[in-house]
């Protein structure tokens, strides 16, 4: 009876130190949510601190004739892709600014006349011209919306027989229209007299209006809006917040370094665990390396966060650094 009691007992301790043991396991890491600065997309050169917007997209001296016959063949608003450029440079301005630097704005003749009537890419600038308008605007850089051009399938045909019902007096139900912008821009860097970057896309949309209608331009003006804010952000970083893990504990000075990063001192909290990363002691050696690597990642050096996670795994086995590699080498490019 008493040995069985012993027993007892004695699997009860085992039980409660295990316990204990995985509780302080579980509670070496907390999770936290941080602010993440990724790069962004294409890094601008350093030289470019001021950028000038320009609208090419303005044909000149047109016939109007013309403009209202390519508008009812196309199905496009009257007038409609002028509105859409001008919020198309207005919104990548707007996005821009954001951030401190560079700086972007509209001149004020900001108008680029073309003389083709169609979504060709006209050829580019003369560097002659960049340097005038750069040295005239006081920038570094033109950023030049090249095309600009609205399609629909509300085809000519549909048009002539909606009018004909309407004529006999019938009813005309709305539908709903597909329809395209087609856009480009040039990034003219007056300092090294390149084209630092060229790219376009066609963006598919739709709207319901009656067959008789053209796209309305407000819808142009919101799929401008949306192509000058995108197309920032090509140049701009991507800022998220994410829930990420991190050692608190291991000894007094790892956590310090925690309470630093919950005050987004980061700085401060990197130079600890920095230091620590050397320690002959190789659990706090590897939490080091851990938290190094968030450190990292929130300060937007993904590279050097992937290395640091790496260590953590392979030099100190610490098996959350595994998983958290895998995260940082799945983050968008």
């Amino acid at each position: 009876m008493n040995m069985n009691m012993n027993r007892n007992r004695n699997r009860n301790r085992n039980l409660i130190f295990i316990s204990i043991l995985l509780l302080f396991a579980s509670c070496a890491t907390t999770l936290m949510t941080v602010k993440v600065t990724y790069p962004p997309h294409l890094s601008l050169p350093e030289n470019i601190k001021n950028i000038a917007v320009f609208n090419r997209t303005k044909v000149d001296s047109i016939k109007k004739d013309d403009n209202i016959i390519e508008s009812v063949l196309t199905g496009e608003a009257m007038a409609g892709d002028l509105i859409g450029a001008e919020e198309c440079v207005n919104s990548f301005v707007i996005e821009m600014n954001r951030y401190d630097s560079p700086h972007a704005f509209v001149p004020v003749n900001h108008l680029l006349f073309r003389k083709q009537v169609n979504i060709k890419t006209p050829e580019p600038l003369s560097w002659q011209v960049v340097k005038t308008l750069c040295r005239k605007n006081g920038c570094d850089a033109l950023m030049v919306l090249e095309t600009f051009d609205t399609n629909s399938d509300n085809l000519l045909n549909t048009v002539f027989s909606g009018m004909n019902i309407v004529k006999s007096g019938g009813y005309i139900a709305p539908k709903q229209i597909n329809y395209s912008v087609t856009y480009s821009w040039r990034l003219y860097d007056t300092l090294s007299q390149s084209v630092f970057d060229q790219f376009g896309d066609q963006l598919q949309q739709s709207v319901t209006v009656s067959p008789v209608e053209s796209v309305p331009t407000s819808a142009i003006r919101t799929t401008g809006n949306y192509i000058g804010d995108n197309s920032a952000r090509r140049y701009l970083p991507v800022v998220v917040w994410q829930d990420r893990k991190i050692f608190k504990g291991g000894n007094d000075q790892l956590k310090v370094a925690w309470r630093k990063a919950t005050t987004n001192d980061w700085t401060g909290a990197m130079e600890k665990w920095n230091a620590l990363s050397k320690s002959v002691n190789s659990k706090v050696a590897g939490r080091a390396c851990f938290n190094m690597a968030l450190g990292c990642e929130v300060t937007g050096k993904i590279d050097i966060a992937k290395s640091w996670a790496q260590q953590a795994y392979t030099d100190y086995k610490v098996r959350k650094a595994k998983n958290y590699l895998d995260v940082l080498n799945h983050l968008p490019q």
